[in-house]
């Protein structure tokens, strides 16, 4: 038997190889984020309109890119809210939920760090309290705060908008609060911090007044969902 040439030997192992097919990568995109906001009906000194509702409306109209809005009002009644808030989470299980209300401090946006369990005497549109002046759900605790870093939330939403406090936005600016009150503004937020901390957070929004317009307080909403999420 005479020995094979090397090509020979070359050509001979080539055609025990099976053929090699090209690898195809599939993309699949990533699903969107699901957020859920909510803003109030009307209540006292909002008797006409509630900027948080307002700013529900320009949300639904133009939207936040990539993500997936639910977006809910609901009225200034602890029944309504004790109900409505758990139950937005066990429907949609959102990557975030913000809750909006309306605040008299003029031109400035206040993000909440934390909520408190109880304390809420002050009678709803509907002239009821919550029984012993407690939250519904069942917490030990007496104040809850937010995983997401008001702080740092600031500063980041203050870039992305350019806000100087004087000329952008008629001179509109965010902070960092630790009191959203004792009425359904904190009482809500208590209950969305109960259900998950790292996801909830308040604002609490302005006036409408000169150049800091509905369009505008919407925006800084928008940005700061972005910041949140980590989105560009």
């Amino acid at each position: 038997m005479g020995v094979n040439a090397p090509g020979e030997i070359a050509d001979m192992l080539t055609m025990c190889q099976p053929e090699q097919k090209p690898i195809v990568f599939k993309f699949i995109p990533m699903p969107n984020k699901k957020v859920i906001v909510t803003g109030f009906g009307p209540f006292r000194g909002f008797e006409d309109e509630n900027p948080s509702s307002v700013v529900i409306d320009e949300l639904k109209a133009k939207g936040i890119e990539n993500i997936d809005l639910e977006l809910h009002k609901i009225t200034v009644a602890y029944e309504d809210v004790s109900k409505r808030v758990p139950d937005l989470w066990k429907e949609h299980n959102p990557d975030l939920v913000i809750h909006l209300g309306a605040h008299n401090v003029a031109k400035t946006i206040k993000f909440e760090q934390q909520a408190f369990s109880d304390g809420y005497c002050s009678n709803d549109v509907n002239g009821c309290t919550p029984e012993g002046n407690r939250t519904t759900c069942a917490s030990d605790e007496q104040c809850l705060k937010s995983c997401i870093n008001c702080d740092e939330l600031v500063r980041d939403v203050t870039q992305r908008c350019g806000l100087d406090g004087e000329k952008q936005y008629g001179g509109l600016k965010v902070e960092k609060s630790e009191d959203p009150g004792r009425y359904l503004c904190g009482y809500s937020y208590f209950l969305s911090l109960h259900e998950d901390c790292s996801k909830s957070l308040f604002i609490h929004v302005p006036p409408f007044e000169g150049e800091c317009t509905k369009e505008a307080i919407a925006e800084v909403i928008r940005e700061t969902v972005k910041s949140i999420l980590g989105y560009c």
